[in-house]
C-alpha cells in the first residue's frame, strides 16, 4: 500500500518474535448486525467458519451493551 510520502507501508502488523499464542482479530460491524469488516493476525486455530464467528461475536457484543452502566460508579 503506497501513502502520499511514497514509502510503501504493509498494510499487516509484523509477526511478534515472542512465544506466545496472542491472537488478534478486529470486528466491525453495522446496527442490523452484518460484518462490514474483519480482519485478523496471528490467529492459530481457525475452529468455526466466517459466518459462525461474526454471528457469535456480534451476539456477544450486542447482549454485553446494557451492562457497563450497570458497573459505573453513581456520580455525585
Amino acid at each position: 500500500m503506497q501513502f502520499f510520502g511514497g514509502s510503501e507501508i504493509s498494510p499487516s502488523p509484523p509477526v511478534p518474535t515472542a512465544s506466545g499464542n496472542n491472537a488478534h482479530m478486529m470486528y466491525v460491524f453495522n446496527r442490523n448486525g452484518v460484518c462490514l469488516l474483519y480482519k485478523e493476525w496471528n490467529r492459530p486455530l481457525h475452529t468455526l467458519n466466517p459466518q459462525q464467528d461474526h454471528k457469535l461475536m456480534f451476539g456477544l457484543l450486542f447482549s454485553s451493551n446494557p451492562s457497563p452502566p450497570k458497573w459505573t460508579p453513581p456520580s455525585k
